[in-house]
């Protein structure tokens, strides 16, 4: 059973992207995989992230697989600029 998956639905995420082989092509990659998961705020992303459910999912993976994560506010649908 993955927990993971069910746990993100259930907080309102979904994937946007989910990649087995990245290529990097600047700077270097440390993992075989690349996901990108959209959730509706930070405060729901947190909830999952903290959730019995993603708790129990970190637990298992604990001490096998070594995972990176970052929590990123999005961009506004109209767009987004990069200061100066």
């Amino acid at each position: 059973m993955t927990l993971s998956p069910s746990s993100i639905l259930d907080h309102g995420g979904r994937y946007l992207v989910a990649g087995p082989t990245p290529e990097p092509v600047e700077g270097t990659w440390g993992s075989s995989r690349f996901l990108v998961i959209e959730f509706p705020d930070m405060d729901r992303i947190r909830e999952w992230y903290d959730s019995p459910e993603y708790r129990r999912a970190r637990g298992i993976r604990e001490g096998k697989v070594g995972v990176g994560m970052l929590f990123v506010e999005g961009a506004p649908p109209e767009g987004f600029s990069l200061p100066a």
